[in-house]
């Protein structure tokens, strides 16, 4: 916490595991993390004094996606002609928890207790009033050790993707969390570095480059995200301190034994120019390897009344998505504003506001839901599982052992198939209208409704644009081309 901000990068590069940061539950620490535009524009509303703290004190900050950054999805450059910009917010997840908590500190000590090195061990219930009365926790150094209370009037539950709620409430109220779950053979290799000139322009003035993955056809993406500036007198370096993750769905792994073998794997999986990029940086991390991600919702909502009164799920404790696209502190950001305004209506008892905020918090999660798990649908080795809140639970897998394991192949939802067809075309209209491209990209990054993109007159270019190339692909072939049937 009292680190300067060279130290901090220091450290972090050098760090042989998660766990020596006193942050086991956060394995994911070191991966590439973005920040949305919405969710830059929440925090900097929560700590307006944190902006000339981040740009000043640890060399951070925002990078115009209009200028600085090169980003693909299905071939198409998604943010050229841009109508307005859009900020990409420059920091890794490392330095961004250590800033918050050192803000919570100033902004609130006197009103926060920190418990640190502590695990959550279970709920203090009272089945008869339907509440979460506490919580029983103990020290993560002695495992031996007794536990203690903690009790509460409204308790939330943000331990992210691994969280024991589901667990905890089918404990203590008999109550089983509806979820789906969507394994899609996602991994990733991260590290630091230093990037350097390629002798490319158009690569070279990129602060910000990625290409999204766009399975079954093309299961691997890129992405370089700068952290921070570096003060350098080197003319060859480009002068940011940049995050690197190469990304796959259908357990198509990057390898990290060895830097050497990953630039001969990126040669013959990666685009030319990604790995000419990657030729030029010096690495100042380990290759560290992210395999556990899934798309993994709990419909709280669902629920109704028989959920705790006093209690909620928030941002990945409620829904993890595919963390390619960068959603998921966004999204969080996003819960923790709507519960704040809940309580500043000051008009609801709280034994109502979780069950409101479970509706609300609902339908930010599904919009982010459906943008997330298109994409995921189309990989070759998919597997679904959902509960039910019966605890009934239905396997499904799509690959060539499904026979053998007797999972029936799953059924892609309409509305995914639909969504599948219209943002191909969209993508394809967003490349020649600079309008479109900036309401997608301000869909992307959460500043926008999804629904903009289904505004009359984005629906009908779509369709046009659709339409014309189906026609264009009767007359040349007699029949419709395979890779546009919906």
């Amino acid at each position: 916490m009292k680190s300067t901000s060279s130290e901090i990068l220091d450290y972090h590069c050098r760090l042989e595991s998660p766990t020596s940061l006193g942050r086991s539950g956060v394995s994911q620490i070191y991966q590439g993390h973005a920040l949305q535009s919405e969710g830059y524009k929440i925090l900097l509303k929560l700590f307006p004094q944190l902006k000339d703290k981040l740009f000043n004190e640890y060399d951070v900050r925002a990078y115009s996606m209009k200028t600085e950054a090169r980003l693909m999805a299905e071939g198409v450059f998604v943010n050229q002609n841009l109508t307005e910009d859009v900020d990409w917010f420059g920091i890794d997840r490392f330095t961004f928890e250590i800033i918050l908590r050192k803000e919570l500190r100033l902004k609130f000590d006197d009103q926060i207790e920190w418990k640190c090195n502590t695990r959550v061990m279970g709920l203090i219930v009272d089945q008869s009033l339907n509440i979460v009365k506490g919580i029983k926790y103990r020290s993560k150094k002695n495992i031996d050790s007794s536990s203690f209370d903690m009790y509460g009037d409204f308790i939330i539950d943000c331990t992210g993707r691994n969280t024991s709620s589901p667990k905890w409430l089918k404990e203590s109220f008999n109550l089983i969390v509806p979820t789906i779950q969507i394994h899609f053979g996602f991994g990733n290799v991260t590290f630091i570095g230093e990037r350097f000139r390629t002798g490319d322009l158009s690569l070279d003035s990129a602060t910000v480059i990625g290409t999204t993955v766009n399975p079954p056809h093309k299961n691997v993406g890129f992405l370089a995200s700068p952290i921070r500036i570096l003060k350098t007198i080197d003319d060859s370096s480009l002068g940011t301190m940049t995050v690197f993750s190469i990304n796959c769905v259908n357990s198509e792994y990057p390898p990290n034994d060895s830097y050497e073998n990953l630039l001969e794997w990126a040669k013959e999986n990666l685009d030319i120019e990604y790995y000419m990029i990657l030729k030029h940086v010096k690495v100042y991390s380990q290759l560290i390897p992210y395999r556990r991600a899934i798309d993994d919702r709990k419909y709280v909502e669902l629920l109704g009344k028989k959920w705790p009164q006093n209690y909620i799920l928030l941002g990945d404790a409620m829904c993890t998505f595919n963390p390619l696209y960068g959603q998921g502190m966004t999204h969080a950001f996003r819960h923790a504003r709507e519960l704040g305004k809940i309580f500043g209506e000051s008009c609801h008892k709280l034994k109502d506001i979780s069950h409101i905020f479970n509706r609300r918090a609902s339908v930010i999660t599904e919009e982010c839901w459906l943008a997330s798990t298109a994409n995921d649908w189309k990989t070759p080795t998919l597997k679904v599982i959902e509960t039910n809140k019966n605890g009934d639970v239905k396997i499904y897998q799509r690959d060539s052992d499904s026979a053998t394991t007797n999972y029936p192949q799953p059924r892609i939802p309409l509305m995914i198939r639909f969504m599948q067809w219209y943002s191909h075309w969209l993508l394809q209209c967003a490349s020649k209208s600079g309008q479109l491209a900036t309401d997608f990209i301000r869909v992307v990054t959460q500043q926008s409704n999804p629904l903009i993109l289904m505004k009359p007159t984005t629906f009908f270019a779509v369709i046009h644009i659709a339409l014309m190339n189906y026609l264009k692909d009767w007359g040349l072939f007699g029949g419709r081309s395979a890779r546009n049937t919906f």
